[in-house]
């Protein structure tokens, strides 16, 4: 065989959507794999800007762990151009506690709430509950315990407390003036039951 006549691998010889396909794969089950594949495979060389692999790439330790996505700042803007669920859940919980920026930790928060990201919602629930708007958050939260069951909320809600740890956390006022605004009178319950 001359040398300028070499044959295609099989690799190289399918269509670049199945290996766009392949590789999305690759990234929703570890970010690691996909960094490795990406490092030591040219050919499979398809960076963030593809929609389909921005969408699926697994983020897992930033979820747990919000307060290095900080270093990733071009990696996620291009998962939330892409509207991943987990990028605005991370950021939302980073906008809002870490950077004190309420509206649009809301805002994330939501986005990813409406995409049914288990935590996002529960977390949401509680802020809007602690912000005053508590009927809209009991709402969201009973609607999530009633889709998933009170054990899987429950979980979100340790999920939800271990990707907290890592954040700055601060009890403001409108927390505890929602908080006693939720609390029932006392008196109301003298008055109904009966002995």
């Amino acid at each position: 065989m001359e040398p300028s006549k070499r044959s295609l691998s099989r690799l190289e010889a399918m269509p670049e959507d199945m290996l766009r396909l392949i590789v999305s794969k690759v990234g929703a089950s570890s970010s690691i794999d996909y960094c490795n594949t990406m490092m030591t495979c040219k050919s499979l060389n398809f960076g963030l800007d593809y929609p389909l692999i921005a969408k699926t790439l697994n983020i897992t330790p930033l979820v747990e762990r919000p307060n290095i996505s900080y270093g990733y700042g071009k990696m996620m803007e291009s998962l939330l151009a892409s509207n991943h669920l987990d990028a605005h859940y991370v950021r939302g919980m980073c906008e809002y506690f870490d950077l004190d920026n309420p509206v649009l930790g809301l805002y994330h928060l939501r986005i990813a709430s409406k995409g049914a990201h288990k935590e996002a919602k529960y977390l949401y629930g509680v802020l809007l509950m602690a912000t005053g708007m508590i009927n809209k958050g009991k709402k969201i939260l009973s609607k999530l315990t009633d889709a998933i069951g009170l054990d899987s909320v429950e979980t979100s809600w340790e999920n939800v407390q271990a990707s907290l740890s890592h954040l700055t956390v601060e009890m403001k006022d409108v927390y505890v003036d929602s908080l006693i605004s939720m609390e029932p009178e006392l008196n109301h319950y003298k008055k109904t039951a009966v002995f």
